[in-house]
């Protein structure tokens, strides 16, 4: 990962940075940072949970003014698809929103979600997750593809600094939007403080009974799209029948562009008494979710960063995960990597792990070890970082009207 952006799997210790007030005296005045999180806004998933928990941890600097917009604050009550929200999103980004930015009189503008204006009378700082739709266009609405081609590449471009999580999401931005990889910073999410391990054995038992599972589950979180492969772990579940009586399998989620194929596994395989779908699941019961299964599986195909597994192994979960970028970058050896993404490896992943008292034991243990790099304290003071870069060092090139 990025050193520049003190990455979480940097085994040397954080560059501290003084970013009190006295520290700022070179600048003109206490910049003034405004964040874009309309788009973020729209997500109910890692983008929205990324802003907001780095915005929050930003704010509690206090050496920074920030100032939080959103042109819709009714975005998560809008259907997908709606081209007159598509349009007016359009005319925000391009005409109302850098009137905001003169308005404010902003030093410096954070667009939260992938999208910002053609121009602005500030540099840009964007956060460019990953480029997973660009890989799997079909897990995206058709909004997101023709935002894809249109409004991302020039928002790249035009971008002061870009911000990601992962170096293998570095690489691919760079390559798909020919940027120097210098402007591309590392910005490694935290974990929220309520996952972590020693769950109370009585809370652990309510929750499962509110959602009347056993105690031999494996664990998935994720939206169920196509390229998180959860077929392949239906698949290895039927495998494991013979050897592993009464495991089950339980999918935390929404539905999305792989639910058909994965109805259709757990029908064809006769696993619907073994393969549990709990859709949506508050967030105050996912400790005891994660801390109640035999084991956490992810097969993703690809992805940004990949914090279900990191929250997996706060919570003292055994990780199993497919050999997919960037999560070896992310788990390193706190987790048990399958030889790939295949139903036959992640089966045999899995009762290897599971059929091995003293290797679950050692992945609990550098699991929460390694989870603990990832803090949201540590994300902001890289964000700063970045920020103190980009207005020393003055506007970016084609930032400016």
């Amino acid at each position: 990962m990025d050193t520049d952006a003190a990455a979480a799997t940097d085994s040397k210790p954080m560059l501290e940075l003084d970013y009190s007030k006295e520290s700022l005296s070179g600048l003109e005045s206490r910049p003034r940072v405004l964040w874009d999180m309309t788009f973020a806004a729209k997500s109910l998933t890692g983008t929205r949970v990324f802003a907001e928990n780095l915005f929050d941890a930003l704010g509690a600097q206090s050496a920074w003014e920030l100032c939080a917009v959103n042109a819709n604050e009714r975005a998560r009550a809008e259907k997908t698809g709606n081209v007159l929200t598509g349009l007016r999103h359009w005319w925000w980004l391009q005409s109302d929103l850098p009137r905001v930015v003169e308005t404010e009189r902003a030093g410096l503008l954070h667009c939260a979600a992938y999208l910002g204006p053609r121009r602005a009378a500030c540099p840009v700082v964007v956060n460019v997750l990953d480029t997973t739709y660009l890989a799997f266009p079909r897990d995206f609405d058709w909004k997101w593809r023709l935002y894809a081609h249109t409004l991302i590449p020039p928002t790249v471009k035009n971008a002061a600094a870009i911000l990601t999580l992962s170096e293998h999401a570095r690489d691919e931005i760079a390559r798909a939007y020919d940027v120097p990889r210098a402007k591309i910073k590392i910005v490694s999410p935290g974990v929220a403080v309520e996952f972590r391990a020693g769950a109370d054995a009585g809370t652990i038992a309510a929750v499962r009974a509110r959602y009347t599972l056993s105690d031999n589950y494996l664990l998935f979180v994720g939206a169920q799209e196509t390229r998180k492969n959860v077929v392949a772990l239906i698949r290895a579940l039927a495998r494991l029948r013979g050897e592993c009586a009464g495991l089950g399998l339980v999918l935390v989620g929404p539905r999305g562009s792989g639910s058909v194929e994965i109805q259709r596994a757990i029908d064809t395989l006769g696993l619907r008494d073994a393969a549990r779908e709990l859709g949506y699941v508050t967030q105050d019961d996912m400790p005891a979710l994660y801390a109640g299964a035999r084991a956490f599986v992810y097969a993703s195909k690809l992805e940004g960063f990949g914090m279900p597994p990191v929250e997996a192994l706060a919570c003292g979960v055994p990780v199993i995960a497919a050999p997919n970028p960037p999560l070896p970058e992310v788990l390193g050896d706190a987790a048990y990597f399958a030889a790939d993404d295949s139903p036959e490896a992640l089966a045999q992943a899995i009762l290897r792990v599971l059929g091995d008292n003293a290797l679950e034991n050692q992945l609990r243990a550098k699991g929460t070890e390694r989870a603990r790099e990832f803090t949201w304290e540590r994300a902001a003071r890289a964000t700063l970082r970045v920020y103190d870069e980009v207005l020393r060092g003055g506007r970016a090139q084609g930032n400016k009207p």
